[in-house]
């Protein structure tokens, strides 16, 4: 009899608990995804809320507001509106190029020190205004459609691991910088077209989604990401390129610096194991010594990949890498302003030990 009693009484809580929460949630708005502009010198905000209309049901909308600064952007936003704004469930944050150029620390500084700010929130630059690709995302009714297109990139594609959790370690980090995934629009939808990369917190340069898969290969053991590789067809006289499109299955890099040179160097070893499908007509890999000269020839190809890509990182002074975070930890007097000064003409030698596991006809 008690515990019939108690369990009615926990039934009751429960209820009355549900109840009140559904009408708070009738009385606020919910910050999913904001962006930020410059306009002169001041700052554009803009949100996309979220509004429960009923059980099942809610509605999007985005709006803007101007102030001098970043930090006033909710209270500024709550006198637009006759719902209580909320940002604790917020997924994305969009910065347009013009603003991350002129660095983004003020926001990433702010939002460190506020505990409503999940560690899971994603950060991206656009080449258009922030308010403008908002605008095209909301399209799709969908409050987080940026945030899960980030995701699914990191999951099943090209990007590299990324959340507001590695942004703060490679941002606070010695020897490492920041990359954010880049947006565009392509005929009216929003693309992730590569990766923008910083040096502290301004924006420097933006590479392509090739070079994302890269960036992937170098600083984590993959499992995912694409490469359309060229090659030419057995006729030599011919100007005409076939491609062959590799997908990544497993990968690891291992360091090594190696100070018995004459210069120092750093030695990246990658293992990777992918799939190739949809091979040219002409290309024959019927026998062991076919598919090794094949192998060795993807490898070659992708060691000359990763290594243009390590020079344009050096070339541009950023670390996205995080080599200088990887010679730290191998230097007893390591200096940030004295590495980064040789940066550009450090040594690196990229070797790649490719497997194929599977070739043949089908969609990767």
């Amino acid at each position: 009899m008690v515990y019939k009693a108690a369990m009615a009484l926990i039934s009751c809580v429960i209820a009355v608990g549900c109840s009140s929460n559904q009408q708070i949630i009738n009385k606020i708005q919910l910050v999913q995804t904001a962006g930020y502009d410059k306009v002169g010198d001041r700052s554009l905000c803009s949100v996309i809320l979220t509004s429960y209309i009923e059980k099942g049901k809610a509605s999007s909308q985005l709006l803007l507001t101007e102030s001098d600064s970043s930090f006033d952007m909710i209270p500024r936003l709550n006198t637009k509106t006759s719902k209580t704004i909320q940002y604790g469930q917020m997924g994305m944050v969009l910065f347009s190029k013009t603003y991350a150029e002129m660095g983004i620390g003020p926001v990433i500084s702010g939002f460190c020190r506020d505990p409503k700010i999940a560690s899971k929130v994603q950060m991206g630059v656009t080449d258009k205004e922030a308010s403008k690709m908002m605008e095209v995302a909301n399209k799709a009714q969908e409050s987080l459609y940026l945030m899960r297109m980030v995701e699914q990139n990191v999951q099943t594609g090209n990007l590299p691991k990324m959340n507001f959790k590695y942004l703060l370690f490679n941002y606070y980090g010695e020897g490492r910088d920041i990359f954010l995934p880049y947006f565009n629009v392509e005929r009216g939808s929003v693309k992730i077209d590569g990766l923008a990369l910083f040096k502290q917190d301004k924006f420097v340069t933006k590479v392509s989604i090739r070079e994302a898969f890269l960036l992937k290969l170098l600083t984590e053991s993959s499992r995912n990401g694409n490469l359309l590789m060229p090659m030419k067809t057995d006729n030599e006289n011919s100007t005409i390129h076939d491609y062959v499109l590799m997908k990544s299955i497993a990968s690891k890099a291992n360091y090594h610096y190696n100070t018995s040179a004459s210069e120092p160097i750093v030695e990246i070893g990658l293992r990777v194991r992918v799939l190739i499908k949809d091979t040219p007509s002409w290309l024959h890999l019927n026998t062991k010594e076919q598919r090794d000269a094949f192998e060795r020839q993807l490898g070659s190809y992708l060691e000359k990949e990763a290594q243009d890509f390590i020079a344009l990182c050096q070339s541009k002074q950023v670390d996205p890498i995080g080599l200088g975070d990887f010679v730290r930890s191998r230097t007893r007097t390591w200096n940030e302003k004295d590495f980064y000064a040789i940066y550009p003409k450090l040594r690196t030698q990229v070797t790649v030990h490719l497997s194929i596991e599977q070739s043949g006809v089908g969609e990767l």
